[in-house]
C-alpha cells in the first residue's frame, strides 16, 4: 500500500526538485564562488536527469497528474531560463555568437508558454513532438556543458570545453527555433 503512494508522488517530487533547483542553482552561479561552481552543475545535471524521469515514472506506474501536466513543462522553462539568466547575469554570455543563441531560447520558451496557456482555455490539446523533447534535452545538455566550464575556469582554462559549450548553446539555439515554428504551425492548424 505505501509503495503504491510512494510510486504515485515520485513523479511530482521530482517535478518540485526541478522547480526548487531553478533557484537554487542561478543562486550558487551568482553568489557561490568557487563552491558554487561546483555544486550548480551538480544541482543542474541531477535536475535535468530528474526531466526523464518523471515522466518515465508517471507513465510506467500510471500515475499522471494534473499537477504534473501543468508543472513539468514549466518546470523545465524554469530550470533553464534561470540558470542561462545567471550565467548572462556572470557574463558568459556577453558576445553575440552567444548572446543571440540565448536570446532565442529565452523568447521562445516563454512565448511558448504563454501560447499553450491561450490554447489550453481554448480547448485545444497538442502533444509534445519528439523534436520538443529533444530540444530540452539539448538544452540541459547545453546549459551543463556551460556550467561545467566555468567550475572548470575556477582552477584551470579548458578552450575545448567553452568551444564544445558554444557549439551546443548554438545547436539548442537552432532547434529551439524550428521547434516553435512547428509549434505555431500545429497551433495556426487548429483554429
Amino acid at each position: 500500500m505505501h509503495s503504491v503512494k510512494l510510486q504515485k508522488h515520485i513523479p511530482n517530487f521530482l517535478t518540485s526538485f526541478r522547480c526548487l533547483s531553478s533557484i537554487i542553482v542561478p543562486w550558487f552561479i551568482v553568489y557561490g564562488d568557487e563552491i558554487g561552481a561546483i555544486l550548480a552543475p551538480i544541482i543542474f545535471i541531477i535536475a535535468g536527469i530528474t526531466d526523464f524521469f518523471d515522466g518515465f515514472l508517471a507513465r510506467k506506474y500510471n500515475v499522471t497528474s494534473n499537477f504534473g501536466k501543468i508543472i513539468d513543462p514549466v518546470a523545465d522553462k524554469m530550470l533553464i531560463i534561470s540558470t542561462l539568466l545567471a550565467l548572462s547575469m556572470e557574463g558568459f554570455f556577453d558576445y553575440y555568437y552567444t548572446f543571440i543563441p540565448v536570446l532565442f531560447i529565452v523568447l521562445r520558451e516563454i512565448f511558448i508558454t504563454g501560447i499553450r496557456e491561450q490554447t489550453y482555455n481554448m480547448n485545444i490539446t497538442l502533444d509534445v513532438s519528439v523534436l520538443a523533447k529533444w530540444k530540452t534535452t539539448i538544452q540541459i545538455v547545453a546549459c551543463s556543458t556551460y556550467l561545467v566550464w566555468r567550475s572548470h575556469s575556477f582552477f584551470f582554462e579548458s578552450k575545448i570545453i567553452f568551444i564544445l559549450s558554444v557549439l551546443l548553446i548554438w545547436f539548442a539555439g537552432i532547434i529551439t527555433i524550428i521547434t516553435c515554428y512547428d509549434y505555431l504551425k500545429k497551433v495556426w492548424n487548429h483554429l
